[in-house]
């Protein structure tokens, strides 16, 4: 099980329910969900509920979403600071699902790429069998961006559905679907029928 993993210039730790606080902060900023304002979290409790099934995931699979915390001074941004979250939650069926979420203050400056491939590299240690996918809204530029930088590979772009199914469907918007090694048929399906 992976306690804490280093870069260069940030410390990914497991999140707990001490973060849920600054994890709001982050995942309620209508600027972190421009791309997907469903997924915007209006209430504390919604925060809490996703960091306590990151420590439920970090139980089972020996990895998980994690704080992602500066560990030195930058331009503007004290060590210590929560900058938001990275890691991998494994989906209903055997796939990571790769993610990162940060605060606006971080954007630009390369941490969503350099949390990102270490949290890639720490699901492949955890789980070496298991791929590791990522998903992706065409239009957000900046993520396609950051996973066009990772170790990972298109494997699908389309849409699947011609319009909404219910709110806060994506199902009609472009997306696009990265892996880390070639998935079969059925995963790849799976993955484009999670929106």
């Amino acid at each position: 099980m992976m306690d804490e993993l280093r870069t260069e210039r940030l410390l990914l730790r497991p999140l707990t329910l001490d973060d849920a606080d600054e994890y709001h902060r982050v995942y309620s900023d209508p600027r972190t969900w421009h791309h997907l304002p469903s997924g915007r979290h209006t209430s504390r409790e919604e925060s809490e509920r996703a960091i306590r099934r990151s420590i439920d995931s970090k139980g089972r699979f020996g990895f998980s979403h994690c704080a992602v915390v500066l560990r030195d001074d930058v331009e503007g941004l004290s060590a210590g600071s929560f900058l938001g979250s990275a890691g991998a939650a494994m989906l209903e069926f055997e796939a990571w699902n790769l993610g990162y979420r940060f605060s606006p203050e971080a954007w630009g400056r390369g941490f969503a790429t350099e949390a990102a491939a270490a949290a890639l590299d720490a699901a492949r240690r955890a789980q070496p069998a298991i791929p590791v996918t990522a998903r992706v809204l065409a239009t957000n530029s900046a993520s396609v961006r950051v996973l066009e930088r990772l170790d990972v590979e298109l494997v699908w772009r389309g849409r699947s559905a011609d319009a909404p199914a219910y709110e806060g469907d994506t199902g009609h918007l472009e997306r696009l679907i990265f892996a880390d090694r070639p998935i079969d048929a059925a995963t790849l399906d799976a993955v484009i029928a999670l929106g």
